[in-house]
């Protein structure tokens, strides 16, 4: 399912691969409306995530988009609209990205207050039973070295299209149940220019770098994008 359906359920434009009933957009305008959050670990993001299950779509993750940093103290989640909307940019890579081979949580939705001064949320399935890939790390660190060639046959595939993640690190992995590797939070991601060789290294240094910062096993810092790490 591809085709992009767009609605206008006011006050908020809705960008949906589905086609949502009333009782969906009502539980979702719930969400929206509520000044409510949920906090998320070192290393998972800055957004807030609510878990509901719409009737067209099962159980899905609502993301709501908050600003970090200072600037948060004076705007906390609107943005200003100029260019390509913020939750419509991530939706779309996570659309582009799928369809490299990469497996990502499935875009459900996009969502936008119809303003100026926009707030924004991101709807997708949900990942049943899913672990941070960062946790692992910490608690079970021979077993995360496991999913290094998975991760990166991932990462290789957003080489391959062009796409940088940008924020690509162990806290943006996350593994299902059945311990499927996925990738999340595409919320920074661009199109590139630069050589496969070059983007590779970006990838590795971004990684490397966190798994640094944070005091991750050593052993974690080297995906196998090149030859030599």
């Amino acid at each position: 399912m591809t085709a992009v359906h767009r609605l206008v359920h006011h006050p908020y434009m809705i960008g949906c691969r589905y086609a949502l009933g009333d009782r969906s957009l009502e539980l979702l305008t719930n969400i929206f409306s509520s000044s409510s959050s949920r906090g998320r670990a070192v290393l998972e993001g800055r957004a807030s995530v609510h878990f509901i299950t719409l009737p067209e779509v099962g159980p899905v993750v609502v993301k709501t988009y908050r600003r970090g940093g200072v600037l948060s103290w004076i705007n906390r989640d609107r943005y200003v609209k100029s260019g390509q909307l913020r939750s419509q940019r991530e939706f779309d890579f996570l659309i582009a990205a799928q369809k490299a081979g990469v497996r990502v949580p499935v875009p459900v939705a996009y969502v936008v207050t119809r303003a100026w001064f926009y707030k924004a949320w991101l709807v997708t399935r949900e990942v049943k039973g899913h672990q941070s890939f960062a946790r692992l790390c910490r608690v079970n660190p021979e077993k995360a070295r496991t999913f290094i060639p998975e991760i990166s046959r991932n990462i290789a595939c957003l080489i391959k299209q062009g796409i940088h993640h940008v924020d690509l690190h162990p806290g943006n992995i996350i593994l299902d149940k059945n311990n499927t590797v996925f990738v999340i939070d595409f919320d920074k991601a661009c199109w590139c220019s630069k050589n496969e060789t070059r983007l590779a290294e970006a990838y590795q240094n971004r990684w490397a770098r966190a798994v640094h910062k944070y005091n991750l096993p050593k052993p974690l810092t080297c995906l196998e994008l090149t030859e030599r790490c």
